[in-house]
Order: C-alpha cells, then structure tokens, then sequence
C-alpha cells in the first residue's frame, strides 16, 4: 500500500528550519532557511504564467458553460488540463507542486455519485485545489503589507501586535504564544499550505534575531543588517541601489512642491477616498458615510484645478488658495504653517486592512470605462482604465517612491 504523501517543517538549528516532502518514493528536503526569509521567498514567488492558465481553466474552459447538460469527456479533458500544470508549478514552487499534486490526486479519486451536479462540483473542486497556491501567496502578502509596511524599527512581536490590531481573528490561524512546545529540535507536521505559512509566520513572530522590513523604494521585502529602523534594501537596479535611488527621491519628495501644494494633494486624495467608499458602499451602508459621488468629485476636482492655476501664476495668496479649495470645510485654519492634515490611509490600504482575505484581481475589473466629465469639456470623453490603472489609482497616497515617480 502507498505511504501518503506527508509534509514537515523541521528545526536544523541557528533559528534555520527546512521544509520536508516525504511520500512512498522518497524524502525531498529544501533549504534550509529562517522563518523571515521563507516568508520574504514565498511572497516573492512569480506565478504569472501559472496563473495565467488557471485563470484560463476557470473563465474559458466549457466545463463552466451555462448549460443543461454537461458531458463526461468536458470533465476528463478539464482534469487532464490541470494534471499538466502541475509540472510547471513544480519548477516554480516545489513546496506547493507536492501539495497540489497529493491533494489533485486524491480529488480524482472521488466516485461519480449519479446526480446531475457532480461534474460542475469536481471541476469547481478541482479548480478550488489548482488555485490554492494564489490563494494562499495573496493571503500572505496581504498579511505581510499590513505587518510590515511603515513598521522599521519594531521588534517582531510589536509588529504582531500591529497585525492583530488590523486583524482582530488572525489568533485563531497565526498566534506565536500557541506555538506546540516541543523539544529541540522540533518538527511539526502540516495538513496545507495555508497552515505551513502561518506557522513559519509564527514562528517569525517568535524569535528576535532578525526583523522584516519594506523598502520604501521599490517596497520589496528584506532583512536589515542591524536592528535600527532601515528605509531601503540593497537591491540593484541600472547600477544603483534602492538606498541610493530612495534618498535622492525622498528629498524630491520633500522639496518638490510648496506646502499649500501638498496640502491641496491631501485635500485631493481624501476626497477620492470618500468617493471610492461612497461607490463601493452598498446604499444601506451609506448613512454613516460622507456623501461623495462622481459629479460631486469631479466638481470639486475642476474648482481646486482652476485654484492652482491662479494660485501658481500669483494671482491667490496661499490663504486664498486654500480658502477657495476648502469647499467641504476639511481646514481648522488658512495659514499654512498652523495646518495638519494627516495623511489619511490609501483605498488600497483600507481594502487590504479590512479582510487579509482581499483580493484584488477579483476586485478590480480586467478594464472598465469611465466617462471623464471635464467641466470645461464640452464633449465628454470615455477612457479604459485596466486593472494596473485602478490598482494605481487606489493606491495613490500611499506608494512606493519608485512607482510614485516612475523612476
């Protein structure tokens, strides 16, 4: 009888732990690696040309046609499309080619039970075991954003506590303090990818020695070489690195406009903070929402343009300027050296805080059309935005210096 195929994190000593593939063929152990530079090496993961043929699977296939009757051969051909992937995933991610390849094998085993549904059910099941690894990656990275980001400098169990603070039920699947106490070296056996990484999450949170941090540049992850707040990592790029590309920027951000310029940015990325909230909202989710809808933004947005040009050419004081663009009362004052106006979270940054489960190639459409109601224009022009543009557009406010200045 074949031996089930198993997998194990085992503990090789100097805070280093090795993921374990074990069947009946044989034991296939990987690197070894401390919990911070699996998380790092996981979220890193390219899956783009995998996920480019699930995704095919799950928007193409006829399987998931609308239709009466669904033949045998639709079922079998479907399966035998997600048997081929499961090569490639290996070669990118053999942690979870091995995973797929047991738990596919096992779901093919399952017996026709005569009804009607059982084909849709074991493609969608099929389908739901294909996807597991984007799942699980889109999990993680949320859960990495909220921990990692603007956290240089804390200690991991401080950034824990940030986590849980945006994730109030993250105990129940992450909590370093019900870790098994077992004897070193330990080894723990795991039932799903999922539980493999928020163990090695824990087990992060767990120990001091090193500490995560995001790049304020190109906002990859990394592993500062002491335990002061570090901004950039060592990333090279056309000869330079992140920490020299990211100083040269930051100062460009800090000088490049004067403050009742940045105070308009602010006022600006609030109120189309407001407007995604108020179009995202559900009608009777509204009433504790500021009112903000397309021709309202677009009517604030023409005023505070017309301001700008008056107040560039000379022709508006700064509190003028202010004064005319404070259509919605947002200022306690007019002089700018007495305003503070923080920096209010980006659309992205509620969207990923609200659930670690958000994902945003389901949230934001391939392409969408939106009319550009230019007050000034006369003949409104309609404009594709992609999924790249309104991941942007969410973001703004809150970005990496590289993308913020595409350079």
């Amino acid at each position: 009888m074949a031996k089930a195929s198993e997998l194990y994190l085992m503990e090789v000593g100097d805070g280093r732990y090795s993921i374990q593939l074990c069947d009946d063929r044989s034991i296939t152990r990987m690197p070894a690696l401390t919990p911070a530079e699996t998380l790092i090496a996981f979220s890193e993961l390219d899956y783009m040309d995998y996920r480019k043929a699930v995704r095919w699977l799950r928007n193409e296939h006829p399987l998931f046609e609308e239709r009466i009757d669904i033949p045998v051969s639709d079922l079998e051909d479907f399966a035998a499309e997600a048997i081929l992937l499961t090569p490639d995933l290996c070669e990118i991610d053999p942690v979870s080619g091995f995973v797929v390849t047991d738990i596919l094998h096992q779901t093919l085993q399952a017996e026709d039970d005569g009804t009607a549904m059982f084909l849709l059910a074991a493609g969608q099941e099929i389908l739901r075991v294909m996807e597991e690894p984007l799942r699980v990656q889109n999990y993680l990275r949320n859960i990495m954003e909220v921990t990692f980001d603007g956290t240089a400098g804390l200690t991991p169990a401080e950034q824990y506590e940030n986590l849980r603070a945006a994730y109030a039920d993250i105990a129940r699947i992450c909590d370093p303090a019900k870790l098994p106490r077992l004897e070193k070296p330990r080894s723990f056996r795991l039932r799903s990818l999922m539980e493999l990484r928020m163990l090695v999450l824990a087990l992060y949170f767990e120990q001091d020695n090193q500490r995560v941090c995001r790049c304020d540049y190109c906002w990859g992850y990394f592993i500062p070489k002491t335990k002061k707040a570090t901004r950039y990592c060592d990333r090279v790029t056309d000869g330079q690195s992140c920490k020299q590309r990211g100083a040269n920027l930051a100062r460009l951000d800090k000088t490049s406009e004067d403050e009742a310029l940045l105070i308009c940015k602010k006022l600006r990325d609030r109120m189309y903070s407001r407007l995604l909230r108020w179009i995202d909202a559900a009608p009777s989710e509204r009433s504790n929402l500021i009112p903000m809808d397309y021709e309202q933004y677009d009517q604030w947005s023409e005023n505070a343009r017309l301001a700008r040009e008056e107040y560039v050419q000379g022709k508006l004081t700064a509190e003028g300027f202010l004064r005319k663009i404070d259509t919605t009362h947002e200022l306690t004052s007019y002089e700018v050296d007495k305003i503070d106006l923080p920096d209010g979270p980006s659309m992205w940054q509620r969207l990923v805080a609200r659930d670690f489960r958000f994902d945003p190639e389901r949230y934001f459409p391939e392409e969408m059309a939106y009319l550009d109601l230019n007050l000034n224009d006369p003949d409104p022009q309609w404009l594709m935005l992609t999924a790249d543009d309104l991941r942007r557009e969410a973001q703004k406010g809150h970005q990496s210096l590289k993308e913020k200045y595409g350079k």
